[in-house]
């Protein structure tokens, strides 16, 4: 008996299905909302919905700005929690004056950062901290 590890053979590099190397996973009490907020807002594209027999949503994979985003409907196990996300877009304004239409809350209304960048902040009717900047 030797003492040397059994390793698997190495994976493809790199993550597959679309997906960057860190994915934003949402769970939340209403997912219907955060998909409707982040279609509007965001002209974000829903790629994946499953949904439970109850008609709880089980899944749900969005693009954004072409990064992907991932989230499902809170439960016992799988309370809501919210998150903080930064976004680049190209329409800050728009963006965030959509937003608002929607009952996301300002936190921090249009600016220009120390670095350079617009920034806005909102909170999205699910509780989510969006910090969305352009570079103009």
């Amino acid at each position: 008996m030797t003492n040397e590890s059994i390793r698997p053979e190495p994976a493809q590099p790199g993550p597959t299905h679309g997906f960057n190397r860190i994915t934003p996973y949402f769970t939340v009490a209403d997912p219907e909302a955060l998909i409707a907020f982040m279609i509007a807002v965001f002209d974000a594209e829903l790629l994946k919905k499953d949904v439970y027999d109850d008609g709880r949503l089980q899944h749900a994979r969005l693009k954004v700005e072409g990064s992907l985003m991932m989230l499902n409907q809170a439960s016992d196990d799988y309370p809501a929690q919210s998150s903080q996300m930064h976004l680049f877009v190209d329409d800050l304004m728009a963006c965030y004056e959509k937003g608002l239409a929607l009952g996301a809350v300002s936190i921090m209304a249009p600016n220009r950062r120390p670095h350079g960048e617009m920034m806005a902040g909102l909170i999205d009717p699910c509780g989510n901290r969006w910090w969305i900047a352009s570079g103009g």
